[in-house]
């Protein structure tokens, strides 16, 4: 139902997927070459994957991998820097491989790591603490959250931002990893929630998504510091919440589009990126507030949300809603299905 010419209702939406007891859905992703959708849940630390959603929907083969130090891949290069189990992993964002759709990376506690869907087994590639930007006690408050792959594929692009578990300052940061190269290096000093991270179509300009600001800032891809404020979402017709904060996010290139989900507002909007401009808004159902992340799957949207019992996982509302996936229809008329994230060179 249209309400008017920016806003949609969908309050009679129900979900299209849902994994029982899912807590922080999030990340969602799609790999055109191999027909298969990927997301994580970011307190549960698990990466999941949904084979052939063209032709089966949400029949297709579904699986999943849990991080634990018990299967944690023993002949890694890197030990586990978790043996003793002090701190809590979790999965900010995956990295799925274009060919091989068992074979995924991600960000995660303490670095970059990989898992195979198949063995079970995951390993951690690069530490965070081994950045030379970073003090290794920052490194260990922090965490993995969204990120992206550079257009070239030669470089991620990942927010890293206060654990769950500590008091949320602005010391999160903004990183750039070469895989290739084994180098990191701090990009976007201090930001209390770095989130979605896009390229314009001529690469020239990246969209960081700036979650407790409320902000999404148009930056120069070669230096960051040279930025302004394109999307101002607290008063993107958000002023009734009290922190209306941007989250994962997806780009229509072809028509120059971003879609985000925003937390807290039941909220997927969609903005011009040449004017910023609130183009139109998808409300889904209001006992989803917790608006997680979002993709384009051709005409479609497909959106994460987050449980309600939220942090500690303990069930207290009854909420059988959050965690799902939602599937907004013919958003994009005519759209084209591509993956919404370039090949990781590695």
């Amino acid at each position: 139902m249209t309400l008017n010419s920016e806003t949609v209702d969908l309050q009679t939406l129900t979900p299209w997927y849902h994994f029982p007891d899912a807590r922080l859905s999030e990340g969602i992703s799609y790999v055109k070459e191999t027909d298969t959708l990927y997301w994580i849940d970011i307190y549960q630390a698990e990466v999941h994957k949904l084979e052939d959603i063209t032709t089966k929907g949400t029949s297709g083969l579904h699986d999943y991998i849990t991080l634990r130090n018990d299967n944690y891949n023993a002949d890694a290069a890197i030990k586990n820097p978790n043996t003793a189990g002090k701190y809590r992993e979790s999965i900010g964002v995956v990295f799925p491989d274009h060919q091989d759709k068992n074979l995924v990376l991600f960000g995660s506690k303490f670095g970059i790591a990989k898992g195979d869907l198949v063995t079970k087994k995951w390993e951690y590639l690069m530490l965070y603490s081994e950045c030379k930007d970073l003090d290794k006690e920052r490194a260990m408050r922090l965490r993995s959250n969204d990120g992206n792959v550079s257009p070239c594929g030669n470089y991620i692009y990942i927010g890293l931002m206060d654990d769950n578990d500590v008091e949320l300052k602005n010391e999160g940061c903004l990183m750039r990893i070469s895989l290739v190269n084994k180098t990191m290096e701090v990009v976007w000093k201090n930001i209390t929630i770095p989130n979605a991270i896009h390229w314009s179509l001529d690469k020239k300009s990246m969209y960081v998504t700036d979650s407790l600001s409320w902000i999404i800032w148009k930056c120069d891809a070669q230096d960051l510091d040279k930025k302004v404020k394109l999307i101002d979402i607290k008063n993107a017709n958000n002023q009734a919440f009290a922190s209306p904060e941007p989250d994962g996010s997806d780009v229509d290139s072809e028509n120059n589009i971003l879609y985000t989900a925003v937390w807290s507002t039941h909220k997927v909007q969609a903005f011009d990126l040449e004017t910023g401009k609130l183009l139109k808004e998808y409300v889904l159902p209001k006992e989803t507030p917790r608006i997680s992340c979002c993709c384009i799957y051709g005409s479609d949207i497909l959106v994460t949300t987050a449980n309600m019992d939220l942090p500690d996982g303990v069930k207290k509302s009854g909420d059988k809603v959050g965690g799902s996936i939602f599937r907004i229809p013919n958003v994009i008329p005519k759209g084209k299905i591509f993956s919404t994230k370039p090949q990781l060179k590695m």
